[in-house]
């Protein structure tokens, strides 16, 4: 018998079985079936169970149809791989099939938005996009790993967010900052550049929007904008991807520059001042909250906590975010005057500390200095775009 002319290209759709090949070529040779029998040491049998798709094709059998046909023993087993992965993947197909309905429970708008989904159906191509998004092989296995996932945020005691958006912006976040390549983390080099940071305050967005990014890379930070998704409230997060690689991803919930610049201090904080092993969720602090931030754990990757540590990081956070912006001595010294404080002084101080008025209104805003209402026309509007 000859090798056959051409080769058997992969079709996901339909891939042929062994035995359909097997066939093909014992007709084209006008080769009986006892006779490949005989040459392959096999019974009458075995070889029709094989061209019925009965039996596996083994790679011990693989071997002995190299000799009788031609056709090397590794397209023989490659064949019988591709046609058990179909087979599997019908079966697959088949179970999660039951499953569907999981995947009402994510944001399908916000999926399609950030190009995860085609479309919001509650279908098994949806479903098969989100498991492969998570990068997860069942909903069952998502759902065992999410239980298993630590982290602290901080959020109002009014505010619960929605776990599978969550989980959502979170992946996005992840999967574009493993996108980005950057350069070794270092510490020194980050706590150097905040100077340079700080300036880019008196940037419009669409500024700051390309040159901070590229300045984090440099700092072995992979900085992501992500819209602000519905039911999670989160304005931030933290997390270390490798030993020499942060995220830090950042959405536009408030939408105005001072909550922004605050955010991004604030996961500076857990970069330069806490563990590398652990996620940090930023809800962020609604205008209008009265008493202390409340501080509890959420699922996503991280080592448990002791009591009360996710609230001092918080706390930590907040204090470095706020300092590295205004200085307490600086603050307090305009704060001293006896004049009443009004949005041209608040220009003159941002000025000759160097950084923007909104910056300056929103922490006397969050002090309780002046009201949230008042200074909004030193506020930038700040949106990231999906994509």
């Amino acid at each position: 018998m000859t090798p056959p002319a051409g080769t058997y290209p992969y079709r996901p759709e339909t891939p042929p079985h062994p035995g359909e090949i097997l066939k093909e070529q014992l007709d084209e040779q006008r080769v009986s079936q006892a006779d490949l029998a005989r040459r392959a040491g096999l019974s009458t049998k075995h070889v029709n169970q094989i061209v019925q798709g009965v039996v596996a094709l083994s790679p011990d059998i693989a071997v002995r149809l190299e000799r009788a046909t031609g056709i090397s023993a590794e397209t023989w087993n490659q064949l019988e791989a591709i046609w058990q992965t179909h087979q599997t993947a019908i079966e697959d197909r088949r179970n999660l099939a039951g499953e569907i309905s999981w995947v009402s429970k994510f944001p399908l708008a916000f999926l399609k938005r950030m190009g995860v989904l085609r479309d919001t159906d509650q279908s098994l191509a949806n479903l098969q996009l989100i498991l492969s998004f998570f990068g997860v092989a069942t909903p069952d296995v998502a759902e065992r790993a999410w239980r298993e996932y630590r982290l602290a945020f901080r959020r109002s005691e009014l505010v619960e967010g929605d776990g599978y958006s969550i989980a959502t912006w979170l992946r996005v976040c992840e999967v574009r900052a493993r996108g980005i390549e950057c350069e070794p983390f270092s510490r020194e080099r980050l706590i150097a550049s905040i100077p340079q940071v700080r300036k880019l305050t008196l940037q419009e967005p669409a500024s700051w929007q390309v040159e901070l990014p590229r300045l984090c890379s440099t700092l072995g930070i992979a900085l992501v904008f992500i819209p602000a998704l519905k039911n999670t409230h989160l304005s931030g997060v933290t997390r270390w991807l490798a030993p020499d690689k942060v995220m830090i991803g950042l959405s536009d919930r408030f939408k105005t520059d001072d909550t922004f610049w605050f955010s991004f201090f604030h996961e500076l904080a857990h970069v330069l001042l806490h563990g590398k092993r652990l996620t940090f969720l930023d809800h962020g602090i609604e205008p209008g909250d009265i008493g202390e931030v409340d501080l509890s754990p959420m699922f996503l990757h991280g080592d448990s906590k002791v009591p009360g540590a996710s609230s001092e990081s918080e706390r930590e956070a907040d204090k470095f975010a706020q300092n590295s912006l205004i200085p307490e001595q600086n603050l307090q010294k305009f704060l001293d005057f006896p004049a009443v404080v009004t949005e041209q002084a608040i220009r003159i101080f941002a000025r000759e500390i160097g950084v923007a008025p909104s910056v300056v209104v929103g922490r006397l805003q969050y002090e309780g200095i002046v009201p949230w209402s008042f200074g909004r026309k030193l506020k930038t509007v700040v949106r990231f775009d999906a994509m």
